[in-house]
């Protein structure tokens, strides 16, 4: 396969993992909006109601939106971050078990499970980012970079 070839379907797989991950955030963003009976009740659960559920679903389409466009990917991409994280350490927290719906039940005796869906969203969000943009990792290259020549140059030195 030529370089061209490889940058494209890189550059493709890339574009569909960042459009993946704004659609959810923003999908998610759309259904707490809509106060559906399920996802009410699980916010619930974690201790976010009312004007915090508005306030959470309003920041997830802000962050929807910055991470979607290409003029403020980095930007959205800190915030998605940092939201993401912040609802994995939300689903791992132990929460008292206010409510008889299913899913509740379910996410109190599976916390880990819960956080899935965020972990995954974050990983897909990242990766996307890295193939799509592959500068946007350059410490993580110039560090390696930087290690491979001192491993190098401390062979040298042992060999003499």
């Amino acid at each position: 396969m030529a370089d061209s070839q490889k940058i494209q379907r890189r550059t493709g797989i890339g574009n569909a993992l960042i459009r993946f991950s704004g659609f959810v955030l923003a999908f998610s963003s759309l259904v707490k909006f809509t106060h559906a009976a399920k996802p009410t009740a699980y916010m619930s659960f974690l201790g976010y109601e009312d004007e915090k559920m508005f306030l959470i679903a309003a920041l997830e389409m802000a962050i929807a939106v910055l991470f979607l466009r290409l003029r403020t990917r980095s930007v959205g991409l800190l915030l998605a971050s940092s939201y993401l994280g912040g609802a994995i350490a939300a689903h791992v927290a132990s929460h008292p078990l206010n409510n008889s719906a299913a899913i509740v039940v379910f996410n109190f005796h599976h916390p880990y499970l819960g956080a899935l869906p965020a972990t995954v969203v974050l990983a897909c969000a990242w990766i996307g980012v890295y193939l799509r943009h592959s500068e946007a990792l350059w410490s993580i290259k110039e560090t390696a970079t930087r290690g491979l020549r001192e491993t190098g140059r401390a062979s040298i030195k042992t060999a003499a």
